[in-house]
Order: C-alpha cells, then structure tokens, then sequence
C-alpha cells in the first residue's frame, strides 16, 4: 500500500511538473517560434515545416495566449514582433516556400497568410521563395515569424510637389521591340505589386506617372521610381527641369508634341478621352499619332505630364510688339531678337528706317508655327520645353522677310526724294501687305507703325531734317490759315442767327399787336430816343413837324386802338 501510494504521488508529481515545465506564455510585443526536437523532416519543407514534423515550425505562437507544449518534444523562441514605423513599409524575403519559375524575381503574393503572419497558410497557398512582390505597410506592428521571414525596412517613396515621378518595371513580361513603354495596368499608382504582374504588366518605362505631393508604398525591387532627389541617377539624360510639371503661363498655349504614337505625316487630330495627355495610353489606344498636335493646352493649365511621352513648346497668345532696331546680347531670346535695323541703300545713301509691328498669334495657329519653325528639339526627352525659336524663326522668315522685300522694291525708285514721297505715301499699301502674309499662317496684324527715316550720312541726314522742317512749318501754316477762315464762317453764322433771332421776335410781336400798332409803338420808341431842336423856326402851321406835335397825334391814334381792342374783347 505504502509503495503504491509513493507511486501514485511520483505520477502526479511527474504529471504535475510536465504540465508545468509545457505551459507557455509568449509576453506582449513577443511572438514564439516554436522547433520539434523529435519526428520525422518533411522534405518538401527542410527548413521551415508547415505541418507537426521535425523542425523549425511555420506556425507561431501569438502573445498573451497559454499554451501547453510538450517540454522534451519541442522548444519555444521569444523573439520581438516586427514594428514598421511611419513613413517606412517592410520589405519581405521568405526563406523556405516553392522555388520560383524561371525569369520570376519575385515570390507570387498569397493572400491567405495574413502580411506573412501566418507562416503556415503561407507555405500551404504556394508561397515561393525569395524576395516578395507583397509588402507592409507602415505604422503598424506584424507578428511575424523570423526563422521564416526577414523584414527589411525602406522609406516609403516620396515625390515632391510640384513635380512627378516617373516609374521603370524592373520585372513582369517582357514588352514588344517596337514598343517604348510597357503597356499599361491599374495598380492603384504601382503599389499594388501583384496586380500588376497579374494583369500582364510589362517590364521598362510606364506610361502613367505618380503626381506630386505625395507618398507611395512602392516595392523597390520590382519599380524603380525617378524623382527630383534621385534623377542624377538616371541614365537617359533626365534633369529636375524635366520632372517639373507642365505649367501654361497666362498669354501661353502649350502646343504639345507626342513622342510615341501611331506615324503619320499630317499634325495629330484631337482624341478623345486623355485628359489634356495625362493618360497616354487612353492616347495611344484610339490612335493618336506622334508628333505635333492640332489640341493644345489652355493657359494656366498646371499638368503632371510624362516627360518621356509628350513635349509642350510655350507659344505666346498676348498681344506682342516686334521693333526693327539694333539688339544687344541680353535680348536674344526676344521674340523680335532676329529683326535688326532697317536699311535702305537709295544712290549710294544708306537710310534707316524705324518701324514696330503689332500682331497676336491665337491658338489655333500656334501647332502649325511649330511643326513648320522647329520647337521639336533633338532631344528623345520631354517636358516643358520653353524655346522662343519657333516664333523667332517665323518672325523672321515670315515678317522680315516681307517688310525687307517692301523696301528693296522702294529703293528701286531711284532717288531719295522719290523714295521719301512713297514712304509717306504708301504706308497704308504697306500695312495691308504685312496683313496678308501675317493671315497667311493665321496670325493677326494689328497695327503697323512706320517710323521716321534716318540717313547714315551726318550732312544728308541735316538736309533732311532740314527739308522736313521747313515742310512742318508750311503744314503749320497752312492749319493757321484753315483755322482763320473756319473762325471767320463761325463768326458769320452767329450774326446769321441772331439776325434770325431777331425776325423771329419782329414776327412774333406783329402777330400779337397788329402792324399798325407795331409800327406806331417802334415810332414812339424811335422820337423817344431824337433830340428837340435847339431853335423852333417857322409858322405856327409847321408845329406839326416837330416831334411833341407828332407825338401827341400818335398818342392819341394809340388811345383809339385800344378802345377798338377793348370792345372787340367785350364783344366776344
């Protein structure tokens, strides 16, 4: 009974030190990697097993949790969880798992093992050895097997604003020789790896662009992203200029020169549905062809443009004021910079002429400047492109070379008077001419100012200003002497109207009173104003002559009217 009970005890005691010596806790922030000692390897896994066979185990214990484990049969490692700080994503290397295809540099994603948290799932769903196209996200903390997995950590990819970043597949299918960009796959701005490698993505250069003033969590070792802060990295010549997005400046269009497409020899249709050439495979997949095109950009546009797809030459809209005159190094990108000083050789006299054109280029016309003067550079890159050659090159061959033949054919008049005179003369001939070539191309001419002509030669130049003086002071008095006579019919047209005037109030008061009262009243106003005689001469019958007596008669006829008026108002 004794050795019975000593027997029962050492079991239980046994039993009681193995259930405790088995029972595990993995602490907080710690996950347990689990090896069994005993069994048999699992030889499609050596390293790492997904099932109970003897090894390192893919499954791995979570913290917090009890768990009771045989202590002779396995072993337990605590190792840290994996925290991805903000700002960083993890990037992922599975030691064990399928052994990749041929030309895969990537391990396929499973998206059953949970961010690689579940090792086990993971093995069991076909995952592959290697690097991961899979990756994880920052800011958070992953229990993660490390005898399966190794985390390494990497800044997220960070594009400035105001720029773009361009991004170059390093795998996926190999694309067509004939095409320069691999064709395009929505992959949520190529963060999402695994959809596109399964949708076909091709390797090299993309189409699409990631827009400024953001962060992406993009696989480093699947896309090479260019930006501002690595572009000196690139091997094709890219610069930091060309990263810039594409901004219009107000009084600009952008005329746009695709450097992919469909060939063709006329300039480029409008096409629907790229958005002002911000998705160029919406572009290239309804046939737009390479080269300029007819849709341009508005002014103020501010565009993520991809630098290796498209070109934009600036062409100014505003009003723009070219001068014929001598130009100094600092002006050599003017508009106006090839237009030099007007010069006219009339009998072996060289004459210089000031002249300034005003003109305006619309949009419309702006494509076909620069698919005739040049602006598509030589370079295969893209990007803004701000050349003021295409418009100096039509100044000069359109306008100039039409003001220069102008005035060779003036100076076959022969003499400098001769000249002169049709210098005055044919200055509105000369801007309808200018008008024509400038509507040629599409172009406005707004206004043409000739100036005045300077010889080269001091004493001809005097003779000149001489003989233009003297016809200003003939033109001076030709005007006083218009202005004297136009003085003298204004001065005869007042004492017309008030001539006017006055019949008008002699009608008005005849009407009223009657001309015989009228008469009799401006009598009496007439010997109102006469003077009496100093002496009265003659007979007592001459006193009606004088004016009292001939006052007192007309007083006395007035007195009679009056009756007459009076009664004829009572009568009525």
């Amino acid at each position: 009974m004794i050795i019975f009970t000593l027997v029962l005890l050492a079991l239980v005691g046994g039993a009681g030190y193995i259930a405790f010596a088995g029972r595990l806790v993995v602490p907080e922030n710690h996950v347990g990697v689990v090896t069994r000692r005993l069994g048999r390897k699992d030889a499609a896994f050596p390293r790492v097993a997904p099932g109970n066979t003897k090894g390192v185990q893919a499954r791995a214990l979570a913290p917090g949790l009890v768990t009771w484990m045989p202590p002779g049969l396995y072993s337990v490692e605590y190792v840290e969880s994996i925290r991805i700080p903000a700002g960083m994503i993890g990037l992922v290397t599975a030691h064990e798992g399928r052994p990749r295809p041929r030309g895969q540099a990537l391990g396929r994603y499973v998206k059953e093992c949970d961010n690689f948290q579940d090792g086990q799932a993971f093995l069991l769903n076909g995952g592959e050895q290697g690097r991961q196209v899979a990756t994880l996200d920052g800011d958070t903390s992953y229990l993660i097997n490390t005898r399966l997995f190794t985390v390494e950590l990497v800044p997220r990819t960070y594009v400035p604003r105001g720029t773009v970043g361009l991004v170059h597949a390093k795998e996926g299918r190999i694309p067509p020789s004939d095409r320069p960009f691999g064709r395009h796959v929505e992959c949520d701005h190529f963060q999402d790896g695994a959809a596109f490698l399964d949708s076909g993505g091709e390797q090299g250069k993309q189409l699409a662009v990631l827009p400024g003033g953001a962060s992406y969590d993009i696989n480093p070792w699947l896309f090479k992203v260019i930006t501002v802060e690595n572009v000196d990295e690139a091997e094709d010549g890219l610069t930091a200029e060309h990263l810039k997005e594409v901004a219009i400046r107000i009084g600009y269009t952008g005329v746009v020169i695709t450097l992919d497409g469909a060939q063709s020899t006329a300039m480029g249709r409008p096409v629907e549905g790229h958005s002002s050439f911000r998705k160029p495979w919406e572009f290239l997949a309804r046939g737009g062809t390479r080269g300029v095109q007819e849709e341009t950009l508005k002014e103020g546009s501010v565009l993520a443009l991809n630098p290796w797809f498209v070109r934009v030459v600036p062409i100014p809209t505003r009003v723009m004021i070219l001068e014929w005159r001598d130009k100094i190094a600092s002006e050599s990108r003017n508009f106006d910079a090839e237009l030099g000083r007007i010069v006219v050789t009339v009998q072996g006299y060289q004459l210089h002429v000031d002249m300034d054109q005003t003109l305006r280029i619309p949009e419309s016309a702006a494509p076909r400047l620069v698919s005739e003067f040049g602006g598509t550079g030589d370079s295969p890159l893209g990007g803004l492109y701000d050349d003021p050659r295409p418009v100096q090159r039509f100044v000069e061959r359109v306008l100039g070379s039409t003001v220069a033949a102008y005035f060779s054919g003036m100076a076959t008049s022969g003499t400098i008077d001769g000249f002169l005179r049709r210098y005055t003369e044919t200055r509105t001939a000369f801007a309808a001419k200018v008008r024509a070539a400038l509507e040629e191309w599409g172009v406005e001419a707004l206004q043409t100012n000739l100036g005045s002509v300077e010889a080269a030669d001091p004493k001809l130049n005097a003779l000149l200003q001489e003989t233009a003086n003297e016809q200003l002071r003939g033109q001076t008095l030709q005007i006083t002497h218009s202005l004297i006579r136009v003085e003298e019919e204004i001065d005869k047209a007042k004492a017309l109207s008030e001539i006017r005037h006055t019949a008008l109030d002699t009608q008005a008061e005849v009407g009223a009173l009657g001309r015989e009262t009228y008469a009799l009243i401006q009598l009496a106003d007439a010997m109102s104003r006469m003077k009496p005689p100093e002496i009265v001469t003659g007979a007592a019958g001459d006193s009606d002559l004088l004016p009292l007596m001939a006052l007192r008669d007309m007083l006395g006829r007035l007195r009679e009217v009056k009756q007459d008026n009076q009664q004829l108002e009572q009568g009525e």
